[in-house]
């Protein structure tokens, strides 16, 4: 007699599913890729040292390419960091860093024109004189942000005058540059104290040393 063996849903396991073989390939997957970036990159090299040996072909007299690093025959362009000689500096025989050409330096006088500087310097001096009405309202921080607001511009305006004035002048000069700035710092310490006394007088004695300074540079 046979007998039936009945299997439940739950214990039922389907077969395993047979994995599938992978897939080899011996080809170099990137290996187009690559030879059409070394072809794009060759292509592009070609295209720029043929542009610049015709720039070069073409060039007139005297002209030289807005651009250049790596020049590869002649003299190189302005433009290029190897430039023969190199950066000169500053200098009697050099312009904008560079062995000058030949001929006469157009602007030669620039540095002993002080016109600008000396106009600076009035409206410097012109804001300082215009502070008493602050120490006398203890408005101590628009003293010092105004002393503080003048003093680089002033302080290298009042340099440039010195230097072109004549060598009997430059040492009073020079003396009384450094007593208006000594009485500014003092001025500046008795506003950050809020003493009103010693500012006024500190005051007056910056007001003195100004004119002192006008008195040797007029």
């Amino acid at each position: 007699m046979l007998s039936v063996v009945a299997f439940s849903s739950s214990s039922f396991v389907p077969p395993a599913v047979v994995s599938r073989p992978a897939v080899r390939c011996d080809a170099p997957l990137m290996s187009e890729e690559t030879s059409s970036r070394r072809q794009l990159f060759a292509r592009a090299g070609a295209a720029v040292f043929g542009l610049s040996a015709a720039q070069a072909a073409s060039a007139k007299s005297g002209e030289f390419s807005k651009l250049s690093v790596f020049d590869i025959v002649g003299e190189p362009s302005l433009s290029s960091p190897f430039q023969a000689g190199g950066p000169q500096g500053a200098g009697p025989g050099t312009t904008y860093g560079y062995k000058k050409s030949d001929g006469p330096i157009l602007a030669s006088g620039y540095t002993s024109d002080v016109t600008r500087e000396k106009a600076a310097f009035l409206v410097s001096e012109k804001i300082l004189r215009e502070q008493g009405p602050n120490i006398d309202s203890k408005t101590w921080w628009l003293v010092r942000d105004n002393l503080r607001g003048q003093a680089y511009n002033m302080k290298a305006n009042m340099i440039a005058i010195n230097d072109v004035l004549p060598a009997d002048k430059k040492v009073a000069a020079k003396k009384a540059y450094s007593k208006v700035w000594s009485e500014i710092n003092s001025l500046d310490l008795a506003c950050v104290k809020k003493e009103y006394d010693l500012a006024k007088k500190e005051y007056g004695d910056v007001l003195d040393a100004l004119a002192a300074y006008d008195k040797v540079i007029s």
